[in-house]
């Protein structure tokens, strides 16, 4: 029988094609496609977003209301403006005087419990992880009783509740209160614990001056706001 090489060779490759496992294997893992970094968390804007003008939402969430934003006068929307920041001051002093009986209730069970700990100077912040981050500012405390504060701390559920709330409320008059907070500064959940401490805020203030206190450590540790970028080409021209 004569055997056509050229032919052989040619089926012989199609079989080699047609059966190869690594090519056409079921088991072959899927290529994974990066996926868009849209979804990626940021525990920042979860916690606070600034929004433009908060003293005017209730008239954007209807068609009646955009109606009347557009025909309202100037006197009005300030009318409006001073209201809001009226009350937001408010529960702003409100929410850190239950913050400091909070804090001062505990420093007593301490002295009762550790005579010597609650002789040391310390306060409270609130972490990136939104619970209460201890603060050490004359670095007196050793890693266990830094420990032991953390815990007993947190477990006051009302203080963390009104420091998460009191953290906003800040945030918020930063970004409006700017005739009190000026326009220079910027705040958010991750560098809080690097420029306000409560500690601080209750031991230098014993008349309640509680605000200018806040104020005074925003504008000596938070990051200025960036500047905007001017444009390369002159629009003018």
């Amino acid at each position: 029988m004569h055997i056509n090489p050229l032919a052989s060779a040619s089926q012989n490759q199609q079989r080699t094609l047609s059966g190869s496992s690594s090519l056409t294997s079921p088991a072959a893992p899927p290529i994974k496609i990066p996926q868009a970094r849209d979804n990626v968390r940021d525990p920042n804007a979860e916690f606070y977003t600034t929004e433009e003008t908060p003293w005017l939402s209730d008239y954007k969430t209807s068609a009646a209301g955009r109606v009347m934003l557009d025909s309202m006068s100037e006197e009005i929307s300030n009318l409006l403006r001073s209201t809001y920041l009226g009350d937001l001051t408010k529960d702003f002093d409100k929410t850190l005087c239950r913050m400091y009986d909070n804090f001062h209730d505990f420093k007593q069970q301490l002295f009762y419990l550790n005579t010597e700990l609650s002789n040391k100077h310390f306060g409270f912040t609130l972490g990136f992880n939104q619970e209460i981050q201890v603060t050490d500012p004359d670095d007196v405390l050793t890693p266990a009783e830094f420990a032991y504060l953390t815990e007993k701390l947190n477990e006051r559920q009302q203080l963390k509740e009104d420091l998460r709330a009191h953290a906003k409320i800040v945030m918020t008059l930063l970004d409006h209160y700017t005739e009190k907070f000026g326009n220079q500064h910027t705040l958010n959940l991750e560098n809080y614990s690097k420029v306000i401490d409560y500690g601080q805020v209750f031991s230098r203030n014993h008349i309640g001056n509680f605000m200018d206190t806040i104020i005074y450590q925003i504008e000596r540790n938070a990051p200025k706001r960036e500047e905007e970028r001017k444009p390369l080409v002159d629009l003018h021209v």
